[in-house]
């Protein structure tokens, strides 16, 4: 049996966030070297003064230490302990800062907010605020030194730190919902095996109930007509044949009874009883309101009678057989008795797999079954089968 794949069914999610028709997290991510060079060469290309005295070697040292924090961002995260990447990130913000004080005007404005996104993206709620706080103030303290006056929109460069702690929980969501694709995925896995191995044992039980004893009352019959061949007996031979031609028939019969079962056609309980109770001697009746069972339920009782009566016409020929079904308001009982047979036949034993089919099927239907000797008007003798189940 084929096993859907949820994964399959469901829009592709992308390794790193959200599963939307615009540019995913996953794409910016390799995007990613490619944008740091950019902003990196324009703000070097930007930035004014930069040279080796003075204010423009201060620029040099801001920019350098600057292109070392922007570059820090490609590194996969666990290659740098916890505690270390806090500190890296925080200098980074501070020194970004700084170079958003240094020259207002040019690219170089850009680290800070970058910086505080990333921080946002790679670390938890309170270490990532810490890092966008002290990048926003270092930005507001270092602009209002440098120009003389006050200026507050430099704190808000520390609010895209939102930005990356939004990004994070939703690549966490993804996460989770790609785990518990898998999860989902391997849950119906494992419920097809179990379903594959059900039916299994089911086809097995028909087979049983259908070949098993046809073949062996065949075969019983075939050995008489043999022994009684070898003693002359050539009209006893013939009636012996005869009877194993008729036990052939009635295999037939009773493999089109199977199929019809494994298709789960629904049947009416009854009938399907009534059609099986045909020989001499063999009487069904009924007790209380009848009520139609579920089909699942209604093709294994069928069966379970089938098998009853198949043992009872083998082990005790000629023996009356009653099949009895007792209606209650809450549940259902089915008795297969059978008396002392009239005589015996040779027979040298089963597998003993059709008591053991017949309380797999009822166990599955949720029914209880007891068989054993005796019967109410003799416990000494005769044999009976019963089932009960809840409507």
């Amino acid at each position: 049996m084929r096993v859907p794949n949820l994964s399959r069914l469901a829009p592709p999610v992308p390794a790193d966030g959200f599963a939307g028709t615009g540019i995913t997290d996953a794409t910016v991510s390799r995007l990613f070297p490619l944008i740091n060079v950019a902003v990196v060469v324009w703000a070097w290309l930007t930035v004014s003064p930069l040279g080796f005295s003075g204010s423009g070697l201060y620029g040099v040292i801001l920019m350098v230490l600057g292109t070392l924090g922007m570059s820090m961002r490609l590194l996969d995260p666990a290659l740098l302990p916890r505690p270390i990447g806090f500190l890296a990130t925080l200098a980074a913000g501070v020194v970004a800062g700084l170079l958003f004080a240094f020259d207002p005007t040019s690219a170089a404005t850009a680290f800070a907010p970058i910086i505080a996104g990333t921080a946002g993206f790679r670390f938890a709620t309170v270490p990532a605020i810490v890092i966008a706080t002290v990048t926003s103030a270092t930005a507001f303290i270092a602009t209002t030194v440098r120009f003389d006056g006050t200026a507050y929109w430099p704190l808000l460069v520390g609010l895209a730190v939102l930005i990356g702690m939004t990004r994070r929980d939703r690549s966490e969501a993804m996460r989770l919902a790609r785990e518990k694709v898998e999860q989902t995925d391997r849950a119906i896995a494992s419920e097809s095996r179990a379903q594959v191995l059900a039916e299994r044992a089911r086809v097995a039980r028909e087979i049983h109930d259908v070949l098993a004893h046809s073949l062996s009352g065949v075969n019983m019959q075939l050995n008489l007509a043999d022994a009684l061949l070898e003693d002359g007996r050539a009209d006893d031979g013939r009636q012996a044949v005869k009877t194993a031609q008729g036990m052939v028939a009635d295999g037939l019969v009773e493999a089109r009874r199977a199929v019809y079962a494994l298709r789960e056609e629904s049947r009416d309980l009854v009938t399907a009883i009534r059609a099986m109770v045909t020989g001499d001697g063999e009487t069904l009746s009924t007790a209380g309101d009848a009520w139609e069972p579920a089909p699942e339920v209604a093709a294994h009782l069928t069966r379970i009678v089938g098998e009853a009566l198949t043992n009872a016409r083998r082990h005790a020929a000629g023996a009356p057989i009653t099949v009895a079904l007792e209606f209650t308001t809450d549940a259902l009982r089915v008795s297969v008795v059978n008396d002392r047979g009239t005589h015996a036949e040779r027979f040298t034993g089963g597998s003993g797999m059709g008591l053991v089919g017949m309380r797999e099927r009822a166990a599955e239907i949720g029914g209880t079954l007891t068989a054993g000797p005796g019967t109410v008007a003799d416990p000494d003798a005769g044999w009976t089968v019963t089932i009960e189940v809840h409507r």
